[in-house]
């Protein structure tokens, strides 16, 4: 973990399509769970057009800001005007603000300005351009 409150947040071995290279770094996914646009892991070209991926998110998020509990359960993430935003169900919260999500069958950690109760779902958003995309071999 990060000691300058932004953390890395780790989601695993999730499948894409990547749709369109948006610029030098963007491009555009979708997945079983959503669509929406990142950064590419550079370190490797775009050769094919599926990818089984790690997504790392680079934010800190505050309750009432860019985090709030969601009253209907659900799962997936979707960009509106360069913003991605998700829903998941939290399965763990540390005192410390780490929540422990399920993102469908994916799990993924985020850094919070505070706790909430466990089996709750939340919504987030960050914009793109912290959210990376890193190819993994299976």
């Amino acid at each position: 973990m990060n000691t300058n409150n932004r953390v890395i947040k780790y989601h695993k071995k999730m499948k894409i399509t990547l749709v369109s290279k948006i610029d030098e770094n963007l491009v555009e996914f979708k997945s079983d769970l959503g669509c929406g646009v990142a950064i590419w892991d550079n370190s490797k070209s775009l050769s094919n057009t599926y990818y089984n991926i790690e997504l790392e998110i680079d934010d800190f998020f505050e309750w009432g800001k860019n985090i709030t509990l969601e009253k209907i359960p659900g799962y997936g993430f979707y960009l509106i005007n360069n913003n991605m935003f998700f829903k998941a169900k939290v399965i763990s919260c540390e005192d410390t603000g780490i929540l422990v999500l399920s993102l469908g069958k994916d799990i993924i950690f985020i850094e919070t300005s505070g706790t909430c109760e466990i089996n709750s779902y939340v919504s987030f958003f960050t914009t793109s351009d912290n959210v990376m995309l890193f190819s993994i071999e299976l």
